[in-house]
């Protein structure tokens, strides 16, 4: 908490007061500048049946305070905590309606355990051990936003004086837990799955959205952003660039609305229109473009709405299974980017790069999600290095006397033919050594 403020107003005097006709000992003393519901000073007030007994517990609590250790007494539910901090975030403008209903889904979650339902100062190490085992039903991804949700909600009794510290900082017993079940492995499509693709959507023109599949498949933006994209202001022909500035998403009530930005603060960002991009944009343009009140590239509108990352996956999907691409029906639009990403990485682009092209929100999301991708570039490259050290001859093995390669055996053996020839007085004191 700080130092020990400087008494003020009669702060900490004790004084008698009589309460239900008992004569007792009191003394007021603030343990916090303010209280956030009321926005006054949180004052607390001591009895006692003795001057000394209030003077006592007076310099306890002042003790506690100066050392971070004193907790006001708190029935306070867990979940409603959790709530209070989420609800929150979303008033102070610092969630989104799409992950406001993610952090509301998360809450959903936490409420299945008894925990949620405790007073959080009842709460005992056993109890978030129960809980961390509970979660392990859950995917790594979804364990991740549990175990984050959670960890706040302690902070922030911490930060009341609701407890004494966050049982969560404990990182080698109460570290997040691993799902039980197996991570979902991202993939792209293979190069051969690719060709097949491509030779599909170019010869069948019964299924819809081939120009959102494919400005996927060859830029990696996301089908809310490719969804969102302003013909005039985004796509930038001149300077061969497409501006990413925001993305489709989802309101409370689960409805497609236009964000005010993109899924991440890196999300916004400019991608380069080479050639094979630029081809897909003007013959989309000049073949399926039809002007709309919003204004966007891709737009419905037989239905004047916008076009739903759902309806273009399921379109997918069966475009997929009825030409036996991949795993059929069972696939996602959203692999289209990650064939992007995965043909990048074997071209040999640079994780950094890549991270800043895919619009992610940080390097280390780039590596986890395209873990295996990069460990099979890394071995295609060692592979290649070593072949060129081969090709070179400067590999330990053919830097040995007995393993001299055929061609620098023939070019000796031509020259001592030559000195043998001139009779070289050279080549007779070799001889003579080697008898």
């Amino acid at each position: 908490m700080g130092t020990t403020k400087k008494r003020g107003n009669g702060e900490g005097t004790i004084f008698q007061r009589t309460i239900n006709g008992k004569k007792l000992w009191v003394t007021e003393y603030t343990i916090a500048m303010y209280d956030e519901k009321t926005g006054k000073r949180k004052r607390k007030t001591i009895y006692g049946k003795t001057r000394q007994e209030v003077k006592t517990k007076l310099e306890k609590i002042i003790t506690e305070l100066n050392t971070n250790s004193y907790v006001d007494k708190n029935k306070i539910i867990f979940k409603d905590l959790t709530k209070e901090f989420i609800d929150s975030g979303y008033k102070l403008n610092k969630l989104s309606d799409s992950s406001y209903v993610r952090k509301l889904n998360t809450y959903n979650q936490i409420c299945g355990h008894y925990m949620a339902d405790m007073e959080i100062q009842k709460i005992t190490e056993n109890d978030v051990k129960d809980f961390l085992f509970y979660i392990t039903k859950y995917s790594n991804s979804v364990i991740g936003k549990i175990y984050g949700v959670v960890n706040n909600t302690f902070k922030r009794a911490v930060r009341k004086n609701i407890i004494s510290y966050n049982i969560l900082d404990d990182k080698i017993e109460f570290s997040k837990p691993n799902s039980s079940k197996k991570d979902k492995i991202i993939h792209g499509f293979t190069i051969e799955e690719q060709k097949q693709f491509i030779n599909a959507i170019m010869n069948d023109t019964a299924y819809k959205y081939h120009y959102q599949f494919l400005l996927s498949l060859y830029t990696g933006m996301r089908m809310g952003e490719i969804n969102a994209l302003d013909k005039d202001l985004d796509i930038d022909f001149e300077n061969k660039v497409i501006h990413i500035r925001r993305t489709l998403t989802k309101d409370k009530n689960d409805k497609t609305v236009m964000g005010s930005y993109t899924k991440t603060k890196n999300g916004v960002r400019d991608i380069v229109i080479d050639e094979q991009v630029e081809y897909i944009l003007k013959e989309y343009l000049n073949k399926e473009y039809q002007p709309n009140s919003e204004n966007l590239l891709f737009f419905n509108l037989k239905k004047n709405t916008y076009y739903t990352t759902g309806q273009i996956n399921m379109v997918f999907k069966r475009f997929c299974q009825h030409y036996n691409i991949g795993k059929g029906y069972d696939v996602n639009q959203h692999m289209l980017r990650h064939t992007f990403a995965t043909r990048c990485i074997e071209a040999g682009m640079p994780a950094n790069v890549l991270s800043k092209v895919m619009g992610h929100a940080d390097i280390r999301t780039t590596l986890e999600v395209y873990c295996d991708v990069f460990d099979n570039y890394e071995k295609q490259h060692a592979n290649r290095t070593y072949d060129y050290l081969n090709k070179n001859q400067l590999l330990l093995s053919q830097i040995d006397d007995n393993n001299i390669p055929a061609e620098e055996l023939n070019k000796i053996i031509e020259s001592i033919k030559n000195m043998y020839i001139k009779q070289d007085d050279k080549l007779i004191k070799i001889l003579k050594l080697v008898a």
